[in-house]
């Protein structure tokens, strides 16, 4: 294959990617908050309280966060198939366990693994996808996260219909099915980057850079930032999703409609994960991360506020729209802020700190319940990290803002 061709079949594929990387997302962020529909049905047969059915939440993301480090240092040194499909095949496995557990130990344990087998999804092929696109790198993530939206959504709406024909263990079977036999072989179609294969891309930014070129903050200083902000937003982020299930159901609304509030919330991230990687395309990731993270923090307490399924599904679908960049964001601000040689690792280890407060969101929210009856200072909570969250963003950007200034006063006085 000649370079002409290849600049004409390579970028194509990149759409490809595009498809693959958003089914498994779909499937790793659905298998993970899905726990929001098993939750009472775990509860009530096995009879175990909500903050230690939560704890397996926690559990699961801790271990999804370590293993995403390992993970993005693989696809960096090797390459992302064999991890991705690695973890495809655990995750299959772990299901089928999920569906013989017999007690809370087990249950953590093999919730744990399954956790797990998702962690070799995320920062490969999201660090993969970054790099076959150049201008149009935050429309591709943002297709791509966006089926990680949906699936937060549809994933648990098909266990819902599953747990209600089938039991909450022939649920987890059928879903280990449909890992071992979709996500494995669509594994196969994983495919390394042209520039990553010795190719240039198509606008030369993605070239490996020297040690602090383009970069007038540290790589790993950045990375550290983005981090320590993906704690805080990702809890506020976890608390509806893992909860708002529950929460419905302590109001009166049944199963299937209770599950129908977070497919609707997951629509709404889907189409908002698309306009805010346009929306990054022209002011930023940074920027972009900002503006989400304010509209999360401002909404999320409002579900404790609302009664009816109609203002459940009007918050629901407001929300997922409106907070659903932040993920999106963060893997952009990995891109723009750090050489393309270390995204792998640098995006394994901020969606580790992602999948902790992920892990601690669901756990405070469940633990709090557990204390008080009900989910107002969980919301609270949730809300306060938000903030928190907000406050290292800004704080990341003026440190960025005086770095650039900096620098560029020493160009123009060099």
């Amino acid at each position: 294959m000649n370079q002409s061709t290849a600049e004409m079949t390579e970028p194509r594929y990149g759409w490809v990617m595009v498809a693959v990387a958003g089914t498994f997302m779909a499937m790793a962020v659905g298998s993970m908050s899905s726990l929001a529909v098993f939750m009472k049905p775990l509860s009530a047969g096995m009879g175990w309280l909500r903050g230690e059915t939560s704890f397996a939440y926690m559990g699961a993301a801790l271990v999804l966060g370590g293993g995403g480090i390992l993970a993005g240092h693989l696809s960096d040194r090797y390459s992302a198939r064999p991890v991705v499909l690695a973890g495809a095949a655990l995750l299959g496995v772990s299901y089928f366990l999920l569906s013989r557990q017999g007690a809370l130990w087990q249950f953590y344990l093999f919730y744990a693994l399954a956790g797990l087998g998702v962690s070799s999804f995320q920062a490969p092929l999201m660090a993969s996808v970054g790099n076959w696109f150049g201008p149009n790198k935050g429309l591709a993530l943002g297709i791509a996260s966006a089926w990680g939206g949906l699936g937060n959504g549809v994933v648990p709406f098909a266990a819902g219909y599953l747990i209600s024909n089938f039991g909450w263990r022939g649920a987890y079977a059928w879903l280990g099915i449909f890992a071992l036999a979709v996500l494995v072989p669509l594994a196969l179609l994983v495919r390394k980057a042209p520039s990553r294969e010795g190719a240039p891309s198509s606008s030369g930014q993605d070239a490996p850079s020297a040690p602090g070129e383009s970069y007038p903050v540290a790589p790993w200083v950045t990375t550290a930032w983005l981090g320590a902000a993906a704690i805080f937003c990702c809890l506020c982020m976890a608390t509806p999703l893992i909860h708002v299930v529950p929460l419905a159901l302590d109001r009166g609304i049944g199963p299937q409609e209770a599950a129908g509030i977070l497919l609707l919330l997951s629509v709404g991230s889907f189409l908002g994960r698309i306009v805010y990687g346009r929306i990054a395309d022209h002011i930023g990731g940074l920027r972009t991360y900002i503006l989400a993270s304010m509209a999360q923090s401002v909404l999320v307490f409002w579900f404790t506020q609302v009664a009816s399924l109609g203002g459940f599904y009007v918050l629901a679908f407001l929300y997922g729209l409106l907070y659903s960049g932040v993920m999106i964001c963060l893997v952009i601000c990995v891109r723009e802020f750090v050489p393309m040689q270390r995204r792998g690792v640098s995006t394994g280890f901020v969606f580790f700190c992602a999948w902790a407060g992920m892990g601690l969101g669901g756990y405070q929210a469940g633990l709090f319940f557990d204390w008080t009856g009900d989910y107002t200072v969980s919301f609270a909570n949730a809300a306060l990290a938000g903030l928190i969250n907000l406050a290292i963003l800004f704080s990341l950007r003026r440190h960025i803002a005086r770095k650039e200034f900096a620098l560029a006063e020493g160009l123009v006085a060099g």
